[in-house]
């Protein structure tokens, strides 16, 4: 399996709409594989951005890679 291995255009995604805005609810994604999540676009009520600590804690937890584990073959360029 070829797991997405960007570091640039990087998103912090909500895993979960109602699982608020803490780090245990953030995942970073590169914009191709938060665009393929099944929340992204969808109508109903997004949560609230994250702060910037967060995303500043959820990126240096990541090592600034995308954290898709899905066989990304197309997009782990």
């Amino acid at each position: 399996m070829a797991r997405c291995t960007r570091t640039t255009n990087l998103e912090v995604h909500h895993k979960r709409r109602d699982g608020g805005n803490g780090l245990d609810n953030a995942q970073v994604l590169c914009q191709p594989c938060h665009a393929t999540t099944g929340s992204y676009g969808t109508p109903g009520k997004s949560p609230p951005p994250f702060s910037e600590d967060t995303k500043k804690a959820a990126l240096a937890r990541s090592g600034n890679r995308c954290e898709c584990t899905r066989d990304c073959s197309g997009c782990a360029k």
